[in-house]
């Protein structure tokens, strides 16, 4: 059956995720996408609804609750220009600081970051370069941000995220597991980041796009580190330094200092 209503009761869920309060109230944040969708089930995703648009075929994607709609009311729950033809209502895992493993030796915190593009790609670095996971403060966008979740390119069903705790809890918590708490910042503190040893375990912090890392956070670090650049240019956007310090600790770990 083809659902063609606006009053389908999937249908008006699936406009109620657009927003985070709806996100929140659920439970539940939507994946668009083929391959999004089928890198959701391969890692073990919980999806709770699959909407499929009439005319497509998604035999390949298991789900026990699929329904197909109208291709208009699916473009109308489509976040892309040109729909794929798929969308998964995945539940939001209850991760915890304690389900980050120390196996990668990294960990990433976000204070204060804004944009889905920056976390996004945040995340997906952090996969890449074997990170435990990572954390958001209270002050970042939604993880589950539709442009969050697409700027992660499947990453966020591989990498621990854990969201809504502060900057000062992460650290309590990841100092007590013997981490080395350091910030990319630009400060008179700050030391090179090719001088300061980060080849053990670590926590990098990273900063508000327009502010950076807040001074009460930076008092809590061990190190304060910079990028060395040059003087007449902009300061690197905070998913780009993160991914510089990403990988000079996976460097340093698996190379040598």
């Amino acid at each position: 059956m083809v659902i063609t209503s606006r009053e389908n009761k999937i249908y008006k869920l699936a406009v109620k995720l657009a927003s985070r309060s709806g996100r929140e109230r659920f439970g539940l944040f939507a994946v668009e996408g083929v391959r999004s969708v089928a890198d959701a089930v391969k890692k073990g995703a919980d999806i709770e609804h699959l909407i499929i648009c009439d005319g497509f075929s998604c035999e390949r994607i298991p789900c026990r609750n699929a329904y197909v709609f109208a291709k208009k009311l699916f473009c109308e729950l489509s976040g892309t220009v040109a729909p794929q033809g798929v969308i998964a209502l995945c539940r939001i895992p209850a991760t915890k600081l304690e389900d980050i493993s120390d196996e990668g030796g990294c960990v990433v915190l976000c204070e204060g970051v804004q944009d889905p593009g920056n976390i996004g790609t945040v995340i997906r670095t952090a996969h890449a370069a074997f990170c435990g996971g990572v954390v958001l403060s209270s002050g970042c966008c939604d993880l589950y941000n539709p442009k969050t979740v697409r700027a992660t390119m499947s990453s966020i069903f591989s990498v621990p995220a854990v969201c809504r705790v502060t900057a000062a809890e992460a650290i309590e918590h990841f100092r007590s597991r013997g981490y080395r708490i350091i910030c990319g910042a630009l400060s008179p503190r700050a030391k090179s980041l090719y001088e300061t040893d980060i080849s053990g375990k670590t926590l990098i912090i990273v900063g508000n796009e327009g502010s950076g890392v807040t001074e009460e956070t930076a008092a809590l670090c061990d190190d304060i580190v910079k990028i060395p650049m040059r003087e007449d240019a902009e300061s690197l956007n905070v998913s780009a330094a993160a991914s510089v310090l990403i990988y000079e600790h996976y460097r340093q770990k698996n190379y040598g200092i």
